[in-house]
């Protein structure tokens, strides 16, 4: 884990600021990060609760704030909320009690305090750098690059707290109403870039639209496997949906552990249900999960006619294994009974 004195420096500087006692999740901002990539940041905590500034690294990192916009609405079911959920790309600063502190993390952020004179103010003044990754466990910062992207962070928003004091929301350019950004983007926020003499020179510049998902599509090019599946027998329809348990695995190529998947195969019409485990993380996985999809299949000596999915990552995932293996697939609004047998397994994972 990385902790500098520089993160530490900021996060507390960004504490007194109290910034969420004027900004609202709402009020987003951006800012040219060194490298010339553009930097947003919410700023959470005007509710009193959750005390943190979040910061997504371009377009890409910004959907993940577009998509938590959709939290809470009736359009998606508790694992779509979930498997949204692991997708985030972004790193918080987030404020926290003492009492929910790691002991090796409190002795370096105690060190600090002391060696500086400062106090952690109450309630909730201990910093806690956590980055999300796509279907990773959110784990402390491992990274330089990361590291030096939060620090960036920080020290614009302790720059726009600055200006307020001066200046209102408005003449900063922040949204009057405090409307939220659209998926559509193209909502003005303030857009503050470094300028030589150490500060920033302020401008505006248009929130990006929501950028879409993209899922692996792997080919499944296995001749041997393909034969086998044609010669099974072919008879009904299978419901199939991709998910992650929330129970993680450690051993993971970068050393941060990881979400499984598995592929939850329904047959409604005979009330038959099957998960099929993935236990591996990183590029082959997909495959691997295609792999162990045949292996169930022949073990049952039948292949659907048809495959039906609700979204698009099970589409890609599956899209030319059909097509090689002569299955229809079929793409639905919604699958009740699957989405049910969803929820009752991670419900039991959770247990």
């Amino acid at each position: 884990m990385i902790l500098t004195d520089d993160m530490l420096a900021v996060a507390f500087q960004y504490r007194d600021t109290e910034l969420w006692n004027i900004l609202t999740d709402s009020d987003v901002f951006a800012f040219r990060l060194s490298d010339g990539e553009t930097g947003y940041c919410c700023v959470m905590g005007n509710g009193g609760e959750h005390l943190a500034l979040g910061f997504y690294r371009g377009q890409k990192g910004f959907a993940s704030y577009l998509k938590s916009l959709g939290f809470g609405s009736m359009r998606f079911s508790e694992v779509d909320m979930l498997e949204m959920a692991a997708t985030f790309d972004c790193i918080n600063c987030d404020f926290i009690q003492a009492s929910a502190v790691q002991n090796k993390t409190k002795k370096i952020i105690r060190d600090y305090v002391n060696a500086h004179g400062l106090k952690v103010r109450r309630p909730k003044g201990w910093p806690d750098f956590t980055r999300h990754l796509p279907f990773k466990v959110p784990l402390g910062i491992t990274c330089e690059k990361d590291a030096a992207d939060i620090v960036e962070a920080l020290r614009a928003a302790i720059a726009v707290a600055g200006e307020l004091a001066c200046r209102s929301l408005t003449e900063l350019g922040f949204d009057e109403k405090g409307d939220y950004p659209t998926m559509e983007g193209g909502k003005p926020v303030p857009y503050l870039v470094p300028n030589a003499e150490g500060t920033y020179d302020w401008g505006m510049i248009e929130l990006p639209a929501l950028l879409p998902d993209e899922w692996p599509a792997p080919e499944f090019t296995n001749d041997i496997l393909i034969r086998r599946v044609k010669k099974l027998r072919t008879s009904g329809t299978l419901q199939m949906k991709l998910i992650h348990m929330p129970a993680p695995v450690d051993e993971s190529a970068d050393g941060i552990p990881f979400l499984p998947s598995v592929l939850l195969c329904l047959d409604a019409g005979e009330d038959g249900l099957f998960p099929v485990f993935c236990m591996e993380d990183g590029e082959e996985a997909p495959r691997q999960m295609l792999v162990e999809l045949v292996d169930n299949l022949c073990r049952l000596d039948n292949k659907p006619d048809m495959i039906e999915v609700e979204d698009g990552r099970t589409e890609s995932l599956l899209k030319d294994f059909c097509d090689r293996c002569g299955i229809r697939l079929s793409r639905k609004e919604e699958l009740s009974e699957l989405e049910d047998a969803c929820s009752f397994l991670i419900a039991n994972f959770m247990q």
